[in-house]
């Protein structure tokens, strides 16, 4: 399926009264972009979600410019620990009626291997395990709300792989790999889990009452090159020979405000999603579906994944509320 859409969101967002949506990350870079165009087209209900108190605190003031910050939610969470991600996802679960998108677009950029408290590599937990439990949380959400969006903020980067991974075991997300593979990982994994998603819905028996032709509409999304504070991550990881490559590359960057945040926005509230529809895609600047790596595209890669992703949620957290697909 094609598209190439020049999508504007300050013109071309719907109007969204009457809506709710969650974003993660959304205190700063992309994810504060999301918000403010979210907040500017009348929202009704805007779940903030970021690492930070002060960050959201900040946030918060800074949305006042863009429309009522009283439909604004501001919610810390701690994606890199699953306990505290749980008590998030099940808060929200309680509190909502509806969901019409769920934009999971925290994660940490090339940056050095870390441990989680959970023990899990920091990246893999971050940007794909916590934030695929929450998603899972609040499922039922979206497939009760009319043409509901789910979309998981990619990269180009998922292309990127010196080696590829099995998803198989804890000990092989556990390993060093170098900064810009941990982070190529988690890219691919985003994708993998998508489409693995939208391939649920041929099943008509699937535990998770996906539905063929029907909402949640899942897409994977790249911003393309933004700025956000990730380069700073880089610097961290790499040193000098960071700080030189951030600073080569800083001038072609888009605002995440203006620009970085228009595949997700276009995702989450673009009227052509539900109506072509465009489900099960990966989606690039400028709001166009783009091909994916071949890696992507294995199937076998991807039920591995989630069969992982399932297997160490299920032993971190003791007991899931929804149902497992694999496990």
């Amino acid at each position: 399926m094609e598209s190439n859409n020049k999508f504007d969101p300050n013109t071309d967002i719907p109007d969204l009264t009457g809506k709710v949506f969650v974003v993660t990350g959304g205190s700063a870079g992309i994810g504060y972009g999301i918000c403010a165009h979210l907040l500017q087209h009348n929202c009704k209900t805007l779940y903030l979600l970021g690492k930070k108190e002060e960050h959201l605190s900040e946030a918060e003031e800074g949305l006042k410019k863009y429309g009522d910050i009283s439909r604004v939610k501001p919610i810390q969470i701690e994606l890199e620990n699953l306990h505290q991600t749980d008590s998030v996802a099940k808060q929200l679960a309680l509190e909502l009626t509806q969901l019409d998108g769920l934009v999971l677009n925290a994660g940490l950029g090339v940056g050095v291997y870390n441990e989680t408290a959970d023990g899990i590599d920091s990246h893999m937990q971050v940007n794909v395990f916590s934030q695929h439990h929450l998603a899972m949380m609040l499922l039922p959400l979206l497939l009760k709300t009319p043409d509901s969006r789910l979309v998981l903020q990619s990269s180009e980067f998922h292309r990127m792989l010196t080696s590829n991974p099995s998803f198989e075991s804890l000990a092989e997300m556990n390993k060093d790999i170098g900064a810009m593979p941990l982070y190529a990982r988690t890219k691919l994994a985003q994708v993998l889990l998508v489409r693995y998603m939208h391939g649920l819905k041929a099943n008509p028996d699937n535990k998770l009452g996906l539905k063929e032709g029907q909402a949640p509409w899942i897409n994977a999304t790249h911003p393309g090159g933004v700025v956000t504070d990730q380069q700073e991550q880089a610097i961290e990881a790499y040193g000098t020979k960071g700080k030189l490559g951030v600073k080569a590359v800083r001038p072609f960057m888009k605002d995440p405000i203006d620009e970085g945040c228009r595949s997700a926005l276009f995702a989450a509230t673009g009227t052509q999603i539900g109506s072509q529809p465009i489900d099960g895609e990966y989606i690039v600047p400028d709001c166009k579906v783009s091909d994916v790596s071949k890696e992507a595209k294995d199937g076998q890669l991807a039920e591995r994944l989630w069969r992982l992703t399932e297997t160490l949620l299920k032993e971190k957290l003791g007991s899931l509320e929804y149902p497992t697909v694999l496990v």
